[in-house]
């Protein structure tokens, strides 16, 4: 750990010890860490993931006390994003910390986990969705949750500490059930993008066990396809989805296919530069509503896309 990371944990730590209240968790990062953004609260609000995306949403907690958030980068790192977070959960559990929660990118329920957790929006913090990492932690009051991912070049962590307001043993920090509210389609993509980090490309259609898009003049499309032309610095992977119907490897790859569908779509008919676009495909691990029924499945049958740029 650099002496700059170091003496900036310091300070946070100073800042809020007041009175009889215990100061906030101080890791030892990996060398070279640099800190790309700081919030601090008093008296905040924080929501701390407990289990993995159940479908609906995250489940969690809320608690209030004195909130530190930060995001930190490090570059030219050889660790994994799973060796940083083993490191930082040793270094937890030396402290008197009980691991709440811990979960890899699929166990946590893959995207929509991602976008029910974590504070800071790229370019400060990059989550891989292929690769990430989450835990939660609880010491008495202290809450802590840590999320770590890496790009090519760097790893990124975003650290979460909470203490409660009123430390003394005898009184915990008000704490509530809590589940987070899923992301809404409606809007100029441009800002669902760029705020949420995805959004459902809402008027494609595709019939069960196909991959072929029943209606080639999408207007969702041509309004993706604006903005990243407006954008060219920004990139997208576009994710399928489907119903339940069939085996979990058939429709991975069929979802595949329909994201591809789409990419090859937003190339060819309105000219998108394909340096911006990429594909993948879930099958149906990520439903948005059960399939038990004809609507249900053919709302399930869709293509997201979501927002990869870090700068």
């Amino acid at each position: 750990m650099t002496i700059l990371s170091r003496f900036l944990w310091l300070a946070t730590v100073l800042m809020f010890a007041t009175g009889a209240a215990q100061p906030v968790q101080a890791f030892n990062l990996p060398a070279g860490a640099k800190l790309r953004a700081e919030e601090r609260d008093d008296a905040g609000r924080a929501t701390i993931a407990t289990e993995r995306f159940n479908g609906e949403a995250v489940p969690s907690i809320v608690a209030e006390g004195q909130i530190v958030r930060q995001a930190w980068k490090v570059d030219g790192t050889s660790q994994t994003s799973f060796q940083i977070l083993l490191g930082l959960r040793d270094q937890l559990i030396q402290d008197g910390f009980d691991i709440l929660f811990q979960c890899q990118s699929v166990s946590c329920g893959g995207y929509d986990f991602r976008f029910g957790v974590g504070h800071f929006k790229a370019p400060d913090m990059f989550v891989d969705l292929g690769d990430y990492h989450y835990l939660s932690a609880r010491k008495e009051g202290q809450l802590t949750s840590v999320l770590v991912s890496r790009s090519k070049e760097a790893a990124f962590i975003e650290v979460l500490q909470l203490n409660p307001e009123d430390s003394a043993a005898s009184k915990a920090p008000a704490i509530s059930a809590q589940t987070a509210v899923r992301i809404p389609s409606s809007g100029p993509i441009g800002a669902l993008l760029e705020n949420n980090g995805r959004t459902v490309l809402d008027g494609l259609s595709f019939a069960t066990g196909s991959s072929e898009l029943t209606d080639g003049n999408v207007p969702v499309l041509n309004e993706l396809a604006t903005y990243l032309n407006r954008n060219p610095e920004r990139e997208i992977i576009l994710v399928g989805h489907t119903d339940a119907e069939g085996s979990l490897a058939g429709n991975v790859t069929l979802s595949r296919k329909r994201a591809t569908a789409v990419m090859n779509s937003l190339i060819q008919q309105y000219e998108v530069n394909p340096a911006q676009l990429s594909a993948e495909g879930v099958g149906f691990l990520m439903p948005l509503t059960p399939n038990l029924t004809a609507e249900g499945r053919e709302m399930n049958r869709r293509v997201e896309a979501v927002l990869i740029s870090t700068d």
